[in-house]
C-alpha cells in the first residue's frame, strides 16, 4: 500500500467523500446549532460532532490516532483540516465543494424528486431522491431536508451502504472561537505532508 493511502479514518472520510457530496449555495445564514454525527460506511461506524453558525461549520472525529477537525469558513473562502495532536493543518480554497461530512444536496444531480415528508430527530423534513453521476454510472442518493435549519440532516446511499446524519440537534449559540484555528498549529503545503504527519 502506498504511503499516502495509510491515512487515518477521519482523514479518509474528509478526503474520500470530498467529491461525492457537494455544496449548494450554503447553509441558511441564520442557522446556528450543535449536533452529534453518525457516519456509516458499510460495516464501519464512526461518531463525530458538528457545529454550525451563520454559514461557518466545524466538524470533528476522534479515533485511536487522535482527533481530526474540519472547519469551513465561507467568509474567508477556505477549508481547514486540522490534526491537533500533531499540531498541523492544511488549508484548501472553498469553491463549490465541501467535505462530505457537511451534508449538502449535490448541484450536479441529474434529477431531484420529492418522495415524501418525514419527522426526523425532532424536525419536519422533506425527503428527496436525487441521481448523481459517479464514475460511469448514476448513483441514487436520498436526502432529508429540514427547512427550519435550511439544510439536510441526513443523507443515504443504499448502493454504497453509506449514510451520514446529524443527531441530538441543539439550536444554540456557538462561540466564534470554535471556527478559528487553534493557536500554534503549523500549516502544511500538501496532502502528502499531511499524510506523513498522520503516520508519525
Amino acid at each position: 500500500m502506498e504511503r499516502n493511502q495509510k491515512i487515518a479514518m477521519p482523514l479518509l472520510v474528509t478526503w474520500g467523500f470530498l467529491l461525492l457530496i457537494l455544496m449548494v449555495p450554503g447553509v441558511a445564514r441564520g442557522a446556528e446549532f450543535s449536533a452529534s454525527m453518525l457516519v456509516k460506511d458499510d460495516a464501519k461506524i464512526m461518531p463525530g460532532k458538528i457545529q454550525v453558525s451563520n454559514g461557518k461549520m466545524r466538524q470533528e472525529f476522534t479515533d485511536e490516532r487522535g482527533q481530526t477537525i474540519t472547519i469551513v469558513r465561507p467568509d474567508l473562502k477556505v477549508v481547514w483540516v486540522i490534526l491537533p495532536l500533531q499540531g498541523s493543518y492544511m488549508e484548501m480554497p472553498l469553491t463549490t465543494k465541501l467535505p462530505g461530512q457537511f451534508i449538502q444536496m449535490p448541484p450536479g444531480a441529474a434529477g431531484k424528486r420529492l418522495v415524501g415528508q418525514e419527522r426526523l430527530h425532532g424536525y419536519d423534513t422533506e425527503k428527496y431522491e436525487v441521481s448523481v453521476p459517479v464514475s460511469r454510472h448514476m448513483e441514487k442518493q436520498v436526502y432529508w431536508l429540514a427547512p427550519k435549519l435550511g439544510l439536510p440532516i441526513k443523507m443515504e446511499c443504499r448502493e454504497r451502504r453509506f449514510s451520514l446524519e446529524y443527531q441530538s440537534i441543539r439550536e444554540e449559540k456557538v462561540p466564534d472561537r470554535r471556527f478559528n484555528l487553534p493557536p500554534g498549529v503549523k500549516k502544511l503545503d500538501s496532502i502528502g505532508g499531511f499524510a506523513d504527519k498522520v503516520e508519525e
